[in-house]
């Protein structure tokens, strides 16, 4: 499949408007209607926001205007809550000026859609609209504090994954309204930053493709997660033409068939739903891998053979230490260690104390990831409270080696002393698996796969 160039559409006023006029705002605290106000308000959004009422004054201390004629400007989106006269009230917002719609009512029982959905094409072709919808759950954009979600969003949560987004963050488009707006208040339990979250509902003339294409250009989107119903052929030409730029991972839940398995070729294709956002964290954080060469720390035999039995799937091998890197963990570690070096098994330690683990820990660190012969590092833990040890020690250790990716893996744990492994982990940008050594390790080889595709390009 060959991508034929086309202008790529300016879809800024969906994520960050100057202005936003909302149309079917409901003043009962148990709607959807109420609830896209509230998110407004709770964001501060800082555009100026009006609603288009016919008989409320204000909602949420927010004015309410009867006819368009009465508002001081012509606002930049327009947000369509209701169900009856569509065509009717784009027809008349458009003739005032407004060029973007996300049309949010939920059509899709509908008897007449597909005639409906031709008619507003017909109407934003004339006009030259955009439009969003209908039936879309909305956007949520954190950058902006900017939110146009039926459903609750937290500020704080929001404004926790802004600051975080320095240098871009994970942007996630769903063929699911209630996968998207599920974001406004989940919390993973190690934060990164979600940049954007986009519901397309029935594409009128904004489809999922463009969309893709947006994120693609989009500075604030370094990573981009898809949830997949359906696969288009401008879904494919999308991911062709840009293969390599961002990583592009998807969970696709349709029949496998020619679209789907060429679209493959382009995108990362996540087992499991969840494995979107935990990968993502590791593109985010991780540096490029160089090669697939890994190195171990671990407390037992079983615990390091978990993460050995998976490496094997997906072509990871055990690094060959060079001898003075050998000889070295040998003197320093002891424990069960093998005669190669790596993995480094310290089972049984000297003594059950915390900060003769962490200096196993620190040593044996630094000493594999200086070795070239290795490119990724995969810390198991298994730990009581007697032996946990600080694990601020990798912050040294990560600014030493910034170029070598490293993987936490907590096996078995103490509540108290794991809730403290992923706060310093998460701060320190260190990737974090609970019990999940599969996900962990496959995660390694998505980096590795990536990252190879994007320097044959």
């Amino acid at each position: 499949m060959i991508y034929m160039k086309s202008a790529i559409k300016d879809l800024r006023p969906f994520f960050a408007p100057i202005s936003l006029i909302v149309i079917g705002a409901s003043r009962n605290l148990l709607t959807f209607n109420y609830t896209i106000i509230k998110n407004l308000r709770e964001l501060r959004y800082k555009g100026n926001l009006y609603i288009l009422h016919p008989e409320a004054t204000e909602i949420l201390n927010v004015k309410a205007y009867s006819k368009l004629e009465e508002l001081p400007e012509v606002p930049e989106l327009a947000v369509i809550l209701l169900r009856k006269k569509i065509i009717e009230n784009i027809k008349e917002l458009a003739d005032f000026g407004i060029k973007y719609y996300i049309i949010q009512s939920d059509l899709s029982v509908e008897p007449n859609l597909d005639i409906l959905r031709s008619e507003l094409k017909e109407i934003a072709n004339q006009k030259g609209l955009y439009i969003l919808g209908p039936s879309s759950i909305g956007v949520i954009n954190t950058e902006n504090y900017f939110t146009t979600s039926v459903v609750p969003v937290r500020r704080h949560i929001i404004q926790k994954h802004r600051l975080l987004n320095e240098e871009g963050g994970f942007s996630f488009l769903a063929q699911s309204g209630g996968l998207a707006g599920a974001l406004g208040w989940w919390a993973p339990y190690q934060s990164f930053p979600i940049s954007k979250v986009i519901h397309i509902g029935t594409a009128v003339n904004i489809t999922d493709a463009e969309v893709l294409e947006y994120l693609y250009n989009d500075d604030s989107t370094r990573v981009i997660g898809l949830y997949l119903r359906e696969i288009t052929e401008d879904l494919v030409s999308i991911a062709q033409k840009y293969v390599g730029k961002k990583p592009l991972l998807y969970k696709y839940i349709g029949k496998s068939n020619e679209l789907s398995n060429e679209f493959s070729k382009y995108a990362l294709e996540v087992q499991n739903y969840i494995e979107l956002f935990d990968f993502a964290k590791v593109f985010l954080w991780c540096p490029p891998p160089t090669g697939n060469n890994i190195a171990i720390i671990g407390p037992s035999s079983g615990a390091i053979r978990l993460l050995t039995a998976e490496m094997r799937k997906y072509d990871l091998h055990l690094a060959r230490l060079q001898p003075i890197t050998k000889s070295s963990i040998l003197e320093k570690v002891g424990g069960s260690t093998c005669l190669e070096g790596n993995p480094v098994d310290y089972w049984p330690p000297k003594k059950f104390v915390g900060t003769d683990i962490c200096k196993i820990y620190y040593n044996s660190s630094n000493l594999l990831l200086n070795d070239k012969n290795v490119d990724g590092l995969f810390l198991a833990l298994e730990f009581f409270s007697e032996i946990e040890f600080d694990f601020e020690i990798f912050h040294e250790i990560k600014n030493k080696f910034p170029n070598k990716t490293i993987i936490t893996v907590i096996i078995q744990a103490e509540k108290e002393g794991q809730e403290r492994i992923i706060e310093c982990a998460t701060k320190l940008k260190i990737p974090v698996f609970i019990n999940e050594v599969e996900r962990a390790i496959r995660s390694f080889y998505y980096l590795l796969k990536y990252y190879k595709i994007s320097a044959n390009k």
